[in-house]
C-alpha cells in the first residue's frame, strides 16, 4: 500500500511524520515501534521497521524519496512486510484517513504545561517569565515549570527532557554549579521571594550564589526565555553554543568526582587521575565548540583539505575577555589537551610522590615537570567566564 506524500526536505518530512505516528496513535489506540531501519539506496527507499497498531502482527512501514530528507510515498505492508494492504479494506480504508488527516493537521500542535525539578548546592531563586517560572525548593531543589507544544504527551516528554538538559547545561555555565534532575516534591516550594536577585556584572569565582540561593544574571533569565518559547525555534547559533554548555557541564561532573562535600559545605579531594584528564579536555572542548559558532570553513589553496585553524580560533576567543598572560596559557593548554587525546601526553605526572621533587621538563615553558600541567580549576573558571561573555554579546536580542 502506497500514499503519496510530496515532502520537499528534512524538516518538512519530520514535522509530517511527527504528526503522523501522533494521528496513527489516535486512530488505532496504541502505536509501538520495532525500531529497525535501513536504507536501499539504488531503490531510494527507506523502510523505518515494524510498528504495532493492534494488528494480529505489526505492519512494515518505510518511504520512498527523490531526493534525501523528501519523501515521495509513505508505505505499508500487513504481517511483518509479508502481505500485501488490499484496496478497499478497512484496514486500508483507515491508513490512508490517517495520512490524509495528518496532512491536514500538520503544523497544529497541543500546549501542555510541565514541571519538574533539578538540584544542586544551593536552590536557584525565583525567577519569572512569560515563558517559564523558576522557584526554590527544600533541599537545594529548584521547580521549573514552561511550556511545550507538541502533537501529543509522548512527543512532548521528549522536547520536555531535551529542554531540562539544556537549561541544566547553561546553569552550569551561568553560575559554576553542578546540576542533577530530580523527582519533583509535593509540598517542596519555599515561599518565593518578593523581588528578583541576578549575578554580579563580572563574576567569576566559585560559584554564582547571593542569600543562600545560586543566581542568574538579567541575560541568563532572557537566554531562558529564548530556550523555553514554544513558538519560536533556537537558532543554530544558540543550539551550538549549548552543545558547548553540555561539554561544560559534562567537565563539571567529572571535576565533582574528584571532591567529597560534607554537610557543612567543606570540601576534600577524594580522588584525581581520569578525571583531571576527561575534565579538563571537556573545558576546552567547550571553548572549541563556541569558535564554530559563524565559522566557515576555509580550504588549503594547495591541497584542498579543510583549514580548521583551531589554536587560532580558540586564541581569538579568549583574547577578546582575557589578559594577554592569561590567553597565551589557553593557547598552551589547548596544545597539551591536543596532545593528550592524540600523543598520550598525561595532564597529572605519571610518577606521583607523597611531597614534591622539582625536577626538569624541557618541554614546560618553566623548565619545570610539575604535578598538574594544567590548572583545572583555572581553566574552570576562565572557559565559563569567556562563554558568558560570549553568549550575553552575541546571543541575546
Amino acid at each position: 500500500m502506497n500514499i503519496n506524500i510530496g515532502t520537499t526536505n528534512a524538516e518538512e518530512s519530520n514535522e509530517l511524520l511527527r504528526c503522523l505516528w501522533a494521528e496513527m496513535k489516535k486512530e488505532f489506540g496504541v502505536c509501538g515501534w520495532h525500531y529497525t531501519p535501513y536504507k536501499n539506496g539504488q531503490l531510494k527507499k527507506i523502510t523505518f521497521g515494524f510498528v504495532n497498531i493492534g494488528e494480529s502482527k505489526p505492519l512494515e512501514v518505510g518511504i520512498t524519496y527523490k531526493e534525501k530528507g523528501s519523501i515521495d510515498n509513505i508505505f505499508f505492508n500487513a504481517e511483518y512486510g509479508e502481505k500485501e494492504i488490499k484496496k478497499g479494506t478497512e484496514l486500508y480504508q483507515r491508513l490512508k484517513k490517517v495520512v490524509n488527516t495528518t496532512k491536514q493537521n500538520v503544523g497544529k500542535l497541543d500546549t501542555f504545561y510541565f514541571r519538574t525539578a533539578i538540584q544542586s548546592y544551593y536552590p536557584l531563586h525565583s525567577y519569572t517569565t512569560d515563558d517559564f517560572t523558576i522557584h526554590p525548593m527544600k533541599d537545594s531543589k529548584s521547580e521549573f515549570t514552561f511550556v511545550v507544544n507538541a502533537y501529543d504527551r509522548n512527543q512532548a516528554r521528549g522536547f520536555v527532557a531535551q529542554k531540562v538538559t539544556q537549561l541544566m547545561n547553561f546553569l552550569a555555565v551561568e553560575t559554576n554549579a553542578v546540576f542533577d534532575r530530580v523527582d519533583w516534591i509535593k509540598d517542596g516550594l519555599i515561599e518565593p521571594q518578593e523581588s528578583e536577585l541576578f549575578q554580579e556584572e563580572d563574576f567569576i569565582d566559585d560559584h554564582s550564589v547571593k542569600e543562600d540561593y545560586l543566581v542568574i544574571s538579567n541575560e541568563a533569565k532572557e537566554f531562558i526565555n529564548t530556550l523555553t518559547n514554544p513558538e519560536q525555534d533556537l537558532s543554530p547559533e544558540v543550539e551550538l553554543f549549548l552543545k558547548a554548555c553540555g561539554n561544560f557541564h559534562s567537565a563539571r561532573k567529572q571535576e565533582e568526582k574528584m571532591f567529597h562535600r560534607d554537610s557543612d559545605d567543606s570540601v576534600v579531594v577524594v580522588q584525581s587521575g581520569d578525571e583531571t584528564e576527561l575534565a579538563t579536555t571537556l573545558y576546552l572542548s567547550a571553548l572549541e565548540v563556541t569558535t564554530l559558532i559563524g565559522f566557515t570553513e576555509g580550504k588549503c589553496d594547495s591541497c584542498g583539505q579543510p583549514k580548521f585553524q583551531i589554536t587560532k580560533r580558540v586564541r581569538e576567543l579568549t583574547s577578546k575577555y582575557l589578559p594577554k598572560h592569561l590567553v597565551k596559557d589557553f593557547v598552551d593548554y589547548y596544545d597539551k589537551r591536543s596532545k593528550f587525546l592524540h600523543a598520550g601526553l598525561r595532564l597529572n605526572t605519571e610518577t606521583p610522590t607523597s611531597s614534591l621533587i622539582p625536577l626538569l621538563d624541557p618541554d614546560e615553558k618553566n623548565g619545570c615537570d610539575f604535578p598538574h600541567k594544567i590548572p583545572l580549576i583555572n581553566v574552570r573558571e576562565y572557559v565559563s567566564y569567556c562563554l558568558r561573555k560570549y553568549y550575553r554579546e552575541n546571543l541575546i536580542n
